[in-house]
């Protein structure tokens, strides 16, 4: 990105102020502000982004987005060497912006998004990997996917790109209108309708109703087969194609992935359980609409690594650790159990599991469905961590295996018992929400086994 300070508040609908500056970049977050930088500070549920100011001036940010309000109350303290755009809504010259200035980067470009309540980030990488083979491609950084993400993403797209992959994500009714109206999608995969966020939707059904807005009328939509809102996602007046399993000669290699057959084409996709086949199939829907080959698919596939705290296999002292713990939600964490439960391995085989947040009143009936697949395992040793994670426990120690289970809200506890039990040759899987940062049992484990 490179643009004026001026044509960036004409863009955003705001007023500006001081002397013109040329804005390398955009953020919200005054730790990664930097030379040439456009800072907008945004008064947060904890934090009010108005206090780190000086912060982002010292790391040479040159430009500041503004409320109305807050200029009038901090102009006398700004530098005269900075441009200042002053917006009656700071936040909605962010989304404003985001909506016309990559049209002028990237005219023509094919806008691509992805939904639903997993699987958004693997199935984006997916998509973006096939595309770039041949393409220049343009992709949601990590998981900027909110109304605040998407403008971010949005508008650090490289010039020229042809197609952009972005993830939507929605946690409260009314959130996908804002990001369809900041990049209507030409295609939209929509990967599941799970039970992530009941606590502001209250029923998949309206879970589902708010994702399916991502489905605009000229939007081709991306759905898997055992979707139970087909009916309804029809009615939205979109092109909607519903997505089967496409692969045949499947071959699990353990911690390896899978070796797939996709047409004429034999590879290995690097990534563990049948949520990435899902994944891969979406995308592989997709990228034949715009007319990729199967070669071009096998090979973006057969590039795919995992991600941070989704899948990725480690190794620390003997012990080898499946990091599966960016988030948790019913689906995800019986999936991670089956795949676990269905790994060839010498060592014995544990499973630690937080919290499944922001899942409303299905919280209690969905911690009681883990309890109940985790006693179909023979794991050697199951930790459970959180207070909604008791409910798992009482159903294993109904089931009287109480003895190989333990369950905790302390984490320091959790640690102890984890680091003194694991051992050489074990293998372990780490799964909780994001919140609960389960990565950090994982420090330390090479020191203790």
């Amino acid at each position: 990105m490179r643009e004026s300070s001026r044509r960036i508040a004409s863009l955003s609908s705001a007023r500006h102020v001081g002397r013109e500056s040329m804005v390398t970049s955009i953020t919200l977050d005054s730790r990664k502000a930097a030379a040439g930088s456009l800072f907008i500070p945004l008064c947060g549920q904890r934090v009010d982004g108005h206090d780190f100011i000086n912060q982002a001036l010292k790391q040479g940010c040159v430009a500041l987005l503004l409320d109305e309000s807050h200029y009038v109350n901090l102009c006398k303290y700004l530098p005269c060497d900075i441009s200042v755009l002053v917006a009656r809504d700071s936040q909605a010259a962010l989304s404003r912006l985001a909506s016309v200035l990559p049209l002028s980067i990237s005219p023509g470009m094919t806008g691509i998004a992805v939904t639903g309540s997993c699987g958004k980030t693997t199935t984006k990488e997916m998509c973006a990997s096939i595309l770039s083979v041949s393409h220049k491609v343009s992709k949601t950084p990590g998981n900027l996917n909110s109304t605040l993400g998407l403008p971010l993403s949005l508008l650090s797209m490289e010039e020229g790109s042809e197609y952009g992959v972005f993830e939507f994500g929605v946690d409260h009714v009314g959130e996908m209108d804002e990001l369809t109206t900041m990049l209507p999608p030409d295609l939209a995969i929509i990967t599941n309708i799970g039970i992530s966020h009941l606590a502001n939707f209250g029923t998949r059904e309206r879970l589902a109703m708010e994702k399916s807005k991502i489905l605009l009328p000229q939007t081709t939509g991306y759905v898997l087969a055992d979707n139970p809102y087909i009916d309804m996602m029809r009615s939205r007046g979109a092109r909607l194609e519903v997505v089967s399993n496409p692969f045949h000669d499947i071959s699990r290699r353990g911690l390896e992935g899978v070796v797939l057959t996709l047409g004429r084409e034999r590879f290995l996709l690097p990534l563990l359980g049948d949520g990435a086949l899902k994944d891969a199939s979406l995308a592989v829907a997709l990228s034949r609409t715009l007319g990729i080959s199967d070669a071009e698919i096998a090979e973006g596939l057969s590039r795919m690594q995992p991600l941070f705290g989704r899948g990725r296999v480690l190794h620390s002292g003997g012990l080898t650790i499946i990091e599966d713990c960016y988030n948790a939600s019913l689906d995800s964490v019986s999936g991670a159990i089956d795949t676990l439960s269905h790994l060839s391995w010498r060592g014995a085989k544990h499973v630690v599991l937080g919290d499944m947040r922001e899942l409303g009143p299905a919280s209690k009936a969905a911690h009681r469905r883990v309890g109940e697949v985790l006693s179909h395992t023979s794991f050697e040793h199951i930790w459970l961590y959180g207070e909604e994670m008791e409910e798992a426990y009482r159903v294993l120690h109904d089931h009287g295996l109480a003895g190989r289970a333990m369950h905790t809200d302390d984490f320091d506890e959790l640690s102890w018992a984890v680091h003194h039990t694991a051992s050489s040759g074990d293998i372990l899987l780490l799964k909780g929400s994001r919140a609960l940062a389960m990565e950090r049992l994982y420090e330390g484990l090479g020191e203790a086994v």
